[in-house]
């Protein structure tokens, strides 16, 4: 049987400036994919690049415009394979997937390989679906390219992420961070894993970086499990009390680095602004109370079927799922 990383070498994008092109990874190859097949196709200094994903449809799409599948931690383009096939609206995209070392490479600079792949395509514009911790490496790559470059020379980004922990991970021993027991301790950690501590450097700096107006990310979430939490959950069920006294009071929203760094993500998603006016429309029918809130959150921040792992495959015994979804906005 062949390897599939032994596969012909498909046609990149002229403009792309990787050392060694790395081999396409096919439609039937990607269910298939492990942590090993991943680790090859990073770059000569196993920094993160973009990889053509092919199907027969798309081998004729190379002026397309570019879409950037990102996965999260211990993930492989593997985690997309049900996804693929399952929107059609895909076939009138260039596709493409970021492989990258999500363990061991530091969140920054995963940000700044993306950022400077989806900079050499010279594309006008590109669209990227991120999952889980993937959403994180792309707001952080969109944070760098704002900070470095003139808005002329940006293209237009539309990132859709799907169960990212904006939350932040673990906030064990935070309450120590920055002591030479602490410091010594985060030696032991893998770079990614220290970096998605809710106390980390990475989190205090990711949701304040002013962004151009051709940036934009919408935000989806996984009805079931506990990997990544939403506003229904147990550790940010506060959430719509304080949305909705935020909106009705002009009470500064308050709390722990969980809830503000969640609320942070929401009021910078592409449909904070919708949300907002429709619950300053309903305040002038009822007083906003949690519940009022918590209804326009699963309106405008839909929680899709599925857990943190399969939110991203087809449910057909549900009225919509992440597929159907895409081929609306998409």
């Amino acid at each position: 049987m062949k390897n599939s990383l032994q596969l012909p070498f498909t046609t990149l994008v002229s403009t792309l400036s990787f050392v060694i092109s790395p081999p396409a990874v096919r439609a039937e190859t990607r269910g298939d994919f492990n942590r090993n097949c991943e680790r090859r196709l990073l770059g000569p200094h196993y920094e993160g690049r973009l990889v053509p994903v092919e199907t027969e449809a798309h081998e004729t799409l190379i002026e397309a415009e570019p879409l950037i599948f990102v996965h999260g931690m211990s993930g492989s383009v593997k985690n997309f394979a049900h996804l693929i096939p399952a929107v059609p609206k895909f076939m009138e995209y260039h596709l493409f997937y970021f492989a990258y070392d999500d363990m061991h490479r530091s969140l920054k600079r995963s940000a700044l390989e993306l950022a400077e792949s989806i900079l050499e395509m010279h594309a006008p514009r590109v669209t990227i679906v991120a999952h889980s911790m993937g959403g994180l490496v792309t707001r952080e790559a969109l944070n760098i390219l704002s900070q470095k470059y003139p808005t002329e020379y940006l293209p237009e980004v539309h990132v859709i992420a799907v169960d990212s922990p904006w939350h932040g991970g673990s906030s064990r021993n935070c309450e120590i961070k920055g002591s030479h027991l602490d410091n010594f301790v985060e030696l032991f950690l893998p770079a990614a894993v220290a970096d998605m501590r809710t106390c980390s450097d990475f989190f205090k700096s990711l949701y304040h970086v002013p962004w151009p107006q051709k940036f934009s990310m919408t935000l989806f979430f996984a009805e079931e499990g506990n990997q990544t939490w939403d506003y229904t959950e147990t550790p940010l069920k506060e959430i719509p009390q304080k949305i909705a006294d935020y909106i009705s009071k002009g009470k500064p929203v308050t709390g722990n680095l969980y809830e503000l760094y969640f609320w942070d993500a929401l009021r910078t998603s592409s449909q904070y602004s919708y949300f907002e006016v429709s619950l300053h429309s309903l305040q002038k029918e009822n007083p906003l109370s949690a519940d009022i809130v918590l209804k326009e959150l699963q309106t405008y921040f839909p929680r899709l079927p599925g857990n943190h792992s399969d939110v991203l495959a087809p449910h057909p015994d549900r009225k919509t799922d992440l597929p159907r979804y895409l081929e609306q906005i998409l």
